[in-house]
């Protein structure tokens, strides 16, 4: 029979065995110095100058010395005035004090539980301040989660998070939840064109935005929300960037929403109220819809709204301004038509006349009216040859029964056109 423990090597008292409290104190005093087991230091190559009773290290000095020679590999503790080893078995875990860390020894060296978890590669699961499973192989439960740039080793300052997936049709994606239900994806979702989808319930999505991974463009969601006229027709909180507004009430808000933008399309004969404080349209009057009118609204950040363009369906513009038209010169007038005019004097009595602008698609007709000075003779104009980019001009006078061309005659003509 052995005379020691297995494990910690704690001697034995034998049969009728003479002063067996020496046997005995001695386990004890091992077990003071094993038993939660916390050393000051495995650094020192030699005892401390002067060690205090109980003191505890770890030699890992290969050829440790002073009274710690011989002593290599073991827990060696000071008691009485003498520096007393034991061997360390696998298993065996030890607190260094100075390190503040815990060493397991492995059967052959010890080893810093730290640096190891610093070191963990390959594991099936790890769940933070909460469990994983198979599906979350990594579970995080805390109020925030920091991902930063190595400054340590130290890195290049970039810092990128990869979501790889199998194959375009898979998803690669960012899912929101509320109470364990997705309520929002952000990603590259069943194709390359990274988009962001929403749900009220976690089954049905629809499709918020997409940005084409071909051509990089934006696409947004076009659904047009219906909102009745109101004193407080509250396009801001549509929902929507298109808003068809039904009915003939006076408006006289947009809401109090900040910062958004709405494309609005009317169905009836609303009234909206001018208001620059509230709602600014751009003739500073009211305006009265028609069905199929559309405007471009915006508000600022204090929820103030001004429509920035107003579209008839009809093409009548919202107001039209001073039309003059000179000697020369041309004018659009409502609806589309042109109108050119100018004067004429040359040398000859025929002339071709080019518009200022050809008309882009047909001249309607030319009329001429020719200016002589008092006397007996009578002046006349006539047009032939007109086309969109001019016509000809053809002066004659008559007196005393005969008709002449004539030359230098000031004539003043007026085109038609579209």
């Amino acid at each position: 029979m052995s005379d020691a423990t297995p494990h910690l090597g704690l001697p034995l008292i034998a049969a009728s065995q003479a002063q067996k409290h020496v046997t005995h104190n001695e386990a004890l005093g091992l077990l003071d110095a094993l038993v939660q087991l916390a050393c000051l230091d495995k650094d020192l190559t030699a005892p401390p100058p002067s060690p205090a009773e109980g003191n505890r290290y770890l030699v890992v000095a290969a050829e440790p010395g002073g009274a710690w020679a011989g002593l290599a590999g073991q827990v060696v503790r000071y008691g009485d005035g003498v520096w007393t080893g034991a061997v360390p078995r696998a298993g065996w875990l030890a607190w260094l004090i100075d390190e503040a860390d815990l060493y397991v020894f492995d059967g052959v060296a010890w080893t810093s539980l730290s640096r190891t978890l610093t070191a963990i590669q390959s594991v099936s699961r790890l769940g933070i301040n909460t469990g994983a499973d198979a599906t979350n192989r990594l579970a995080v439960k805390a109020d925030a989660a920091l991902l930063t740039w190595d400054d340590a080793t130290p890195g290049s300052g970039d810092m990128r998070v990869f979501v790889n997936r199998k194959a375009a049709a898979r998803d690669a994606a960012l899912v929101f939840e509320t109470g364990y239900a997705a309520r929002a994806m952000l990603g590259t979702l069943g194709s390359d064109d990274f988009s962001l989808k929403v749900s009220p319930d976690g089954a049905a999505f629809a499709t918020a935005l997409t940005a084409s991974a071909r051509t990089g463009g934006i696409d947004f969601a076009s659904a047009e929300t219906a909102l009745a006229a109101a004193p407080i027709t509250d396009l801001g909180g549509a929902g929507t960037r298109r808003v068809l507004v039904t009915g003939a009430a006076r408006i006289a808000s947009f809401g109090a929403a900040a910062d958004r933008e709405r494309f609005v399309r009317f169905s009836g004969a609303a009234t909206l109220v001018h208001d620059p404080e509230a709602l600014a349209l751009p003739t500073r009057a009211d305006l009265v819809t028609a069905p199929d009118d559309t405007c471009i609204a915006a508000s600022d950040a204090a929820g103030r709204w001004r429509v920035h363009h107003y579209q008839r369906a009809d093409g009548t513009p919202l107001a039209t301004g001073a039309q003059v038209l000179g000697a020369t010169g041309s004018v659009r007038l409502p609806g589309g038509l042109i109108v050119q005019c100018g004067l004429v004097t040359a040398a000859d009595a025929d002339v071709a006349v080019a518009f200022g602008t050809a008309f882009p698609g047909s001249c309607l007709g030319v009329w001429a009216q020719p200016v002589a000075g008092a006397g007996a003779a009578l002046y006349v104009a006539q047009v032939s040859d007109v086309a969109v980019a001019g016509f000809t001009l053809r002066t004659r006078r008559a007196t005393a029964g005969s008709v002449a061309g004539a030359g230098s005659v000031p004539t003043y003509w007026l085109a038609l056109g579209a």
